[in-house]
């Protein structure tokens, strides 16, 4: 197990790296280029890898090189963060806050979990990215995101720790486009009987809720599909190839946006709504006030 190494060399190191040279790298630190390089040379002794590589007159980062500039950045980027913090009172530190936001979730309800942030003096910038949610939960873990909204509870099997707090839910009904409304409203839940249903992936505790329910209702649909993107299973139940289950909660959104219409509600089944944030930021005055806001959406 390699120890004791000094984080003067490896700070050396991620300024040649993100410069492209030693000489641009020794302007920056204002130390001669002979001392970065024999700085760098001990660090990679110590490691016992070599990180660059000489092509002719520059250096390229090796395999091992670029991954530990991927740490570097990490690193560093943490370090800035905390230095942000001694520039005086805790409660009036301005920041850049990056949120991920899972895509299966109503831009509406984001927008009103996100506006305490927007208000908020000591954000100086909110940065917001999309994606799937084991993605986002993978940049938080290498601190490129601050927080995680999402729709799924944390995954006990990731390699990294997050904690999660729910932050809403929202019972779940049946919609459909228009051809159907009619015939299937009157004698609900009755009318579902084998209309082609599209319905979450297999192992999707919605899907498990959404089946119980219908078993003890004694009916029997026609499964259409299995469809884990949320925006696809509104698209092809607009296109009529079946109902779908989504949120009440955004009702409106969702008939308006998808020219569909709720058909009626599904018992006791809820869609849940979920933050998540890293260790070090758990006590962080901003993230307690944003899952308070957020529970009383």
């Amino acid at each position: 197990m390699i120890t004791n190494i000094n984080y003067n060399h490896l700070y050396y190191f991620w300024q040649v790296s993100k410069h492209g040279s030693i000489a641009n790298a020794s302007k920056v630190l204002h130390l001669t280029p002979q001392t970065v390089s024999a700085q760098i040379t001990s660090l990679e002794q110590r490691l016992g890898k070599a990180l660059f590589l000489r092509e002719g007159r520059g250096l390229r980062l090796t395999e091992f090189g670029q991954i530990t500039q991927q740490y570097a950045d990490d690193m560093f980027a943490i370090a800035e963060e905390w230095l942000e913090t001694t520039q005086g009172d805790l409660e009036h530190i301005s920041r850049t806050l990056r949120v991920g936001i899972s895509d299966a979730l109503p831009k509406s309800l984001v927008s009103k979990w996100l506006s305490p942030f927007i208000e908020n003096d000591r954000i100086t910038n909110l940065h917001c990215v999309d994606g799937q949610q084991a993605e986002l939960l993978a940049q938080m873990a290498t601190h490129k995101l601050d927080l995680v909204l999402a729709d799924k509870p944390l995954d006990s099997s990731l390699p990294f720790k997050a904690f999660c707090h729910e932050i809403g839910k929202s019972q779940l009904g049946f919609f459909g486009n228009k051809a159907s409304l009619d015939t299937l409203k009157e004698s609900y839940p009755q009318s579902l009987a084998d209309v082609p249903v599209i319905l979450p992936a297999k192992s999707s505790p919605m899907t498990s809720a959404i089946k119980y329910w219908l078993e003890e209702q004694a009916i029997e649909i026609s499964i259409a599909g299995h469809v884990d993107d949320s925006a696809l299973m509104k698209a092809l139940g607009q296109q009529g190839f079946g109902l779908f289950a989504a949120p009440l909660l955004v009702k409106e959104e969702i008939e308006k946006h998808y020219d569909v219409r709720a058909i009626g509600v599904i018992d006791n089944v809820y869609q849940n709504y979920y933050a998540f944030t890293p260790d070090r930021l758990i006590k962080d005055s901003i993230y307690s006030e944003f899952v308070r806001h957020a529970q009383h959406c």
